[in-house]
């Protein structure tokens, strides 16, 4: 695990020169960007600062702001296994099964660092635009958008947040470290199914299949459900304020548990498929 874990890293270092992670993590700011700026826009009408780290929560909770958002997570690990001219040298090396799981090490690191960037990215957008603070309590703007829910904040801003349960239960650290744990739980579930297809058709094909997954997933979000439960879509599981919602939504514990045993499923079809590759 020790060489797996370095292998990772090593991979991680590379993304200072990796045109793509630079198209990726800026992509991911831009539409940062134009998913939470209508927030900014709000809160200024109501005469409200922001707290630092909202922006990044009401974008992770709010399903056609994370459809977008995680584009910008599928172009970073597109690419998935990553074959390179190395690659040959790190199965040698580390062996098939250490080298899928340097890659499965790589995609964890790969999504929780998106997360983290987006953080940062709401921190710098809201201290530009707004005046900013960092205490652990929500501002005025987002209780009154998360509580209230004034119409007119759809009707001028083009903006809701209707969940008034989280923003009860939860401050706003907590809530954007649960955010970063579901957004990244999520990414990490449909970056593995990209590679097992990758891996198995020796094509970047993987990118259609997260494709669809994450726009059916947007589909059974969007309409409560088209035959399917919303607490049975990861889509869903990957929006922490759903969890604070009265309904028959499955515990944490349980959604944990469900993400954990499909990525162990993942990582085996992953060992298989990299039987016929070539060393």
């Amino acid at each position: 695990m020790i060489k797996s874990l370095k292998s990772a890293l090593m991979q991680i270092t590379s993304w200072k020169t990796d045109l793509r992670v630079i198209m990726a993590l800026a992509f991911g700011f831009a539409l940062l960007c134009i998913k939470g700026y209508p927030f900014l826009k709000f809160a200024a009408f109501v005469r409200s600062d922001v707290q630092a780290v909202e922006m990044f929560v009401l974008c992770g909770s709010d399903g056609f702001a994370f459809l977008a958002l995680f584009l910008g997570n599928l172009l970073l690990l597109s690419n998935a296994p990553f074959i390179s001219e190395t690659t040959t040298y790190e199965m040698l090396r580390l062996g098939k099964k250490r080298w899928i799981d340097s890659k499965i090490i790589y995609i964890v690191l790969g999504s929780v660092i998106y997360s983290l960037v987006l953080i940062l990215a709401s921190t710098i957008l809201s201290c530009i635009k707004g005046t900013v603070n960092f205490s652990n309590e929500w501002s005025y703007a987002m209780k009154e958008l998360a509580i209230k829910q004034p119409t007119y904040a759809i009707d001028s801003f083009q903006i809701s947040f209707p969940q008034k349960e989280f923003v009860t239960a939860a401050n706003p650290y907590s809530a954007a470290l649960l955010t970063v744990i579901c957004n990244s739980a999520y990414s990490i579930l449909i970056c593995l199914v990209m590679m097992t297809v990758n891996i198995f058709s020796t094509h970047n094909f993987g990118w259609i299949a997260a494709s669809v997954i994450h726009i059916l997933g947007y589909a059974i979000y969007a309409n409560s459900g088209i035959g399917i439960p919303m607490r049975c879509s990861p889509f869903c599981n990957g929006m922490p304020a759903n969890f604070f919602k009265t309904g028959n939504w499955f515990p944490v514990i349980g959604v944990v548990c469900f993400y954990l045993a499909i990525i162990l499923i993942l990582r085996e079809a992953c060992f298989i498929a990299s039987r016929k590759m070539q060393v």
